[in-house]
């Protein structure tokens, strides 16, 4: 059995998803339940993964270990490079854009700097959505016809949306359709259940 490191409704929910889809049984414990978390991983992030003796952090790597492990062949999303691409946008691309934005939650003071900072991440998060709208205009998911993480990760991160009500986030009509079918898969929705979080696309999209 697996154990994961999680915190509901983020990018780690996007393993528990996997996981779900590959039948996998696996055990969830909320990251900040666990006193000496910076000893499984370092940065205090999550996801982190424990297979056996074996600890992984960083999300995408995690993604190619148990792809690599159970079978999953990259070629079978027809363009390995197209898969590697999107992995990353989603990882290190439009992950790290919303992550700015719950930093200065904590870190600025409530003033006029931090609400121009607001409106203009919003600005950029849009644009990053219209990237993905637009590969989605003529595919039936983010690599070609094939379901992978990176859908189940643009449906979590379009729910981010909720945190921040009084900004907009142009998600796009292809996104918005996708991500509501995406939220009704059986393996995401039992994710969200277990983790007792909570999915919608925001009101603001």
């Amino acid at each position: 059995m697996y154990t994961l490191y999680s915190m509901p409704g983020t990018c780690s929910t996007a393993i528990h998803t996997l996981l779900n889809q590959l039948e996998r049984p696996v055990k969830i414990i909320p990251f900040d339940q666990v006193n000496n978390y910076h000893q499984i991983a370092p940065t205090k992030q999550v996801p982190a993964l424990q297979d056996g003796d074996t600890i992984l952090t960083e999300g995408a790597a995690i993604v190619l270990y148990l792809l690599e492990k159970h079978g999953i062949n990259l070629d079978d999303w027809g363009d390995k490079q197209q898969f590697y691409y999107w992995l990353m946008f989603c990882y290190a691309t439009l992950h790290p854009a919303y992550s700015k934005l719950f930093a200065s939650m904590t870190k600025m003071p409530d003033s006029d700097a931090r609400n121009d900072f607001y409106q203009n991440m919003a600005e950029r998060i849009s644009e990053l959505w219209q990237i993905v709208d637009r590969q989605l205009a003529n595919n039936d998911y983010l690599v070609g016809d094939k379901l992978s993480v990176m859908d189940y990760l643009i449906a979590i991160y379009a729910n981010w949306g909720n945190v921040f009500p009084e900004l907009s986030f142009k998600l796009g009509d292809n996104v918005i359709q996708h991500v509501e079918k995406i939220a009704q898969l059986p393996e995401f929705k039992l994710a969200y259940q277990r983790e007792g979080a909570i999915h919608s696309i925001p009101l603001n999209s």
